[in-house]
């Protein structure tokens, strides 16, 4: 059977993941030219290269695949969604966490893979898109290196938009941290931010519902997990809408170990609110910054994100629903 993909463009992010996984990288091209592609292999060098190549090579092949963490992908489908008829997007996993790429169930075996890509199926996928507003970005007095150029800064998501407890963690984990321990890290570093957990006053409008108090954690989720530990397993990913969740600050210590719980857990409570919206507005008193699919997404005081219905096809294999 042939594939009507023949022509593929490969942007692999050689920062992300272990060396192990760049091995496989190397393995996972070398099977799409074993089933008969030709591939175009190009690497990034820094923030937003992923997304600029995308835009400027996508249009000429059949298909373009992410090499990387949810990051990369977030950066591919970005430049991609530039382009007036974008084609399929692929991602083989390599990063320290790829929730994209759990919720899917993409393999990470290099022969599977390639199947997959070739003789997969595509699903068309939602897409966040985050509004620019006349609020300024903010430089991040917190984490100066992550002040970049607000050009620079993600433009769309795959699967996650957050403020507060836990988000800073994808993006002030240590790389050398990552490389060793894998998703691990991500834990480890989150365990150690418990103690400086801060709620945010923040105004929320969920399409056409206001919310306003004091919250731990806010965020837009298009993801069956949230840092593959948080479960969201019901959650649609072509309905046009985002899960909204938001977490309540409490009142005492011993119940925030209750609501973590409940999150880890997937179970309900009073402090965490769940609802579908295809549009969001975050108003916060201090200027705030989001993480976006894992990566540092700037600081405003104003937040304005919407969903794009099924924006852009994703290569999954042809049994996964």
């Amino acid at each position: 059977m042939k594939s009507d993909i023949r022509h593929i463009l490969v942007i692999v992010n050689p920062a992300s993941g272990q060396a192990r996984s760049l091995r496989n990288v190397e393995m996972f091209i070398d099977a799409l030219h074993n089933l008969g592609a030709t591939t175009r292999t190009l690497h990034t060098q820094g923030i937003a290269d992923a997304r600029d190549i995308a835009t400027r090579e996508g249009a000429n092949y059949d298909l373009v695949i992410a090499c990387g963490g949810d990051g990369t992908l977030s950066e591919v489908v970005s430049g991609l969604l530039a382009l007036e008829a974008p084609p399929p997007v692929g991602f083989y996993p390599s990063g320290s966490t790829c929730d994209v790429a759990r919720t899917f169930r993409l393999a990470t075996d290099p022969q599977e893979a390639a199947q997959n890509m070739l003789y997969g199926r595509s699903f068309p996928v939602d897409i966040g898109t985050i509004l620019r507003d006349k609020t300024p970005m903010n430089r991040n007095d917190d984490h100066d290196d992550h002040s970049v150029d607000p050009a620079m800064l993600p433009r769309h998501f795959t699967y996650v938009a957050a403020f507060g407890a836990f988000t800073e963690v994808s993006y002030a984990t240590r790389r050398s941290l990552k490389k060793t321990f894998g998703h691990m890290a991500y834990v480890l570093t989150g365990i150690r931010s418990l103690r400086h957990i801060r709620s945010a006053s923040t105004r929320v409008t969920l399409d056409d519902h206001d919310y306003s108090g004091d919250y731990l954690f806010g965020g837009l989720v298009n993801s069956r997990s949230i840092g593959g530990l948080v479960p969201l397993p019901d959650a649609v990913l072509d309905d046009g809408y985002f899960d909204a969740v938001l977490v309540t600050k409490p009142k005492s210590f011993r119940l925030l170990w209750s609501i973590v719980r409940s999150l880890l857990q997937g179970k309900e409570n009073p402090h965490i609110l769940r609802v579908p919206t295809r549009k969001a507005v975050f108003q916060f008193e201090n200027p705030m910054p989001f993480t976006v699919d894992g990566e540092y997404g700037g600081t405003r005081m104003t937040w304005v994100i919407e969903n794009l219905p099924r924006a852009i096809e994703l290569r999954i294999p042809a049994t996964e629903k």
